[in-house]
């Protein structure tokens, strides 16, 4: 009949809460020659301080906190997206299924 749930929620060890509350540091040394063989003449870029580098840098890889951000600033933009993102898998899981027959 009911089911009782007895689950209880375990905190997130890698919450990106924390996250944003914690500065993440660049991989690289602040001059250290980054090898990225972009130029064909002179000097290769080096590495800057963590602080020559824009706050933005440091949140482009938070998908989540992206996307609540473009949910909040135009609905249509992020509705958008995500009816690409269902697209796209469905194409993909189409694809897979046709290769099966």
């Amino acid at each position: 009949m009911f089911r009782l749930s007895l689950r209880v929620p375990l905190p997130r060890l890698f919450s990106t809460s924390v996250l944003r509350s914690q500065h993440v540091p660049s991989s690289c040394a602040a001059g250290t020659v980054l090898n990225l063989k972009v130029r064909k003449n002179g000097d290769e870029p080096v590495a800057l301080e963590d602080s020559e580098y824009p706050d933005w840098l440091w949140t482009i890889l938070d998908k989540k906190g992206n996307d609540e951000k473009l949910k909040a600033e135009d609905i249509m933009r992020w509705r958008k997206k995500q009816l690409n993102k269902a697209n796209a898998e469905k194409i993909k899981a189409n694809n897979f299924l046709s290769k099966k027959k």
